[in-house]
């Protein structure tokens, strides 16, 4: 029984490592397409909010899975042993709006930020998310970190440093020498990168709160994931509309979208979003994998939170790495035209040092490495321990068919 249910976990985290990877190179793919539309002169597929509302959508379908699942004898029987066990079985969804408003902020700048850096430097800095989620954890879980894992936060924070700076002492090589351009391309990186960090700390919000929902009801993943698309895709139908309509100031023009035929500027355009995947079959398809990644990857993703914690989550989030890595270095080298990836043997070995420092943080903080001089033997691996939680988890709920 104990085989049958590691298994489990092994083949959600696999799951999530998979699906995780490819949403991020779908959305790369999506970001470097080049779209012509009606004539109109070919433009960078640029739309962040437009994403977001797509990454909504393909959380809020599994609500349609929920509400199979509820129907069935396992379900009832889970809301009785819960109810045994003092888990609410009435859910109060307004609360679910706290996950559902960090992951729409932590998304929009996330998205906003892949369109200016590479995937791989993308997909590292988001590792910082274990030390967001630590911080949390311990402000509102009252969980006690203890000293060798904020040694390991300390590795984390010098990695993701190291990975964040590696473009900014050995920058690209341009096809011209225009130092504007050189130094504008240098002002979007740091804007990324700050954007990006800040989607981290969201993010960290967003695990815990998830949590701390685990603990005060009886959730089904896919209903969690279900509901906090509902909440962001409500929110951003409306805002990707308004935003269609809003001008951007003449010094953020390279950011934004153009009108069709103008010289005006607009944060989002919805209207050029829709004419765009409609005119290349590739892009809509890389928007329709898009929605299937994102899916399965918040619904993995919620249950290691749910079945493990939300710092297993974090964890496990920094295994995809050298996926996207290889994938987007592969790109590059394939079609030089793509720009992926910073090719500088340089910027490589900094971002590879990055990378290795990285990962040992986070075999500190789980307690694969063990440190004798920090809390000697009270250091455990909580991924290995996976299998434990799973049998002794709040619910008693199970997400295996029957």
């Amino acid at each position: 029984m104990g085989d049958k249910q590691s298994s489990f976990i092994t083949l959600l985290i696999t799951a999530m490592i998979l699906s995780g990877a490819a949403n991020t190179i779908v959305y790369k793919l999506q970001n470097t397409s080049k779209v012509t539309v009606d004539g109109w002169e070919a433009t960078n597929f640029n739309h962040p909010f437009m994403q977001a509302v797509t990454m909504f959508l393909g959380e809020s379908l599994c609500i349609l899975l929920f509400l199979n699942i509820k129907k069935k004898p396992d379900y009832k029987q889970g809301c009785i042993e819960a109810a045994a066990k003092g888990l609410k079985t009435k859910v109060n969804y307004g609360w679910v709006a706290i996950p559902a408003m960090c992951d729409l902020t932590a998304s929009t700048l996330a998205y906003i930020s892949l369109n200016y850096i590479p995937p791989s430097i993308y997909q590292m800095l988001r590792g910082g998310a274990i030390i967001s989620t630590a911080i949390m954890s311990t402000c509102f879980l009252k969980r006690h970190i203890k000293r060798y894992q904020w040694f390991g936060c300390g590795f984390v924070l010098v990695g993701i440093t190291l990975v964040g700076m590696s473009s900014f002492f050995f920058p690209p090589k341009k096809d011209n020498d225009d130092p504007d351009s050189s130094s504008e391309i240098g002002a979007a990186y740091f804007i990324s990168v700050g954007l990006l960090l800040l989607s981290v700390v969201m993010n960290g919000l967003q695990f815990v709160s998830e949590e701390k929902l685990f603990d005060v009801y009886y959730l089904h993943p896919f209903e969690i994931v279900g509901i906090e698309g509902l909440w962001g895709f409500s929110v951003y139908v409306v805002l990707a509309i308004a935003l269609t309509f809003i001008q951007c100031p003449t010094s953020m023009n390279n950011s934004c979208v153009q009108k069709q035929m103008t010289d005006m500027f607009y944060f989002e355009r919805a209207d050029l979003y829709f004419l765009q995947i409609f005119a290349n079959g590739l892009l809509l398809f890389w928007v329709i994998l898009g929605i299937f990644t994102i899916a399965t990857f918040n619904i993995c993703g919620v249950s290691v939170t749910k079945y493990v914690s939300s710092l297993a989550r974090s964890l496990v989030d920094v295994s995809r790495t050298l996926i996207i890595w290889a994938v987007s270095l592969a790109i590059t080298w394939i079609d030089p035209e793509a720009k992926w990836e910073n090719t500088r043997w340089e910027a490589i070995v900094l971002e590879l040092i990055g990378f290795f420092v990285l990962v040992t943080g986070n075999l500190i903080y789980n307690g694969t490495i063990k440190l004798k001089f920090l809390d000697e033997g009270s250091q455990v691996d909580p991924l290995n321990d996976a299998a434990q939680q799973f049998l002794d988890n709040k619910t008693g709920q199970s997400l295996q068919p029957s």
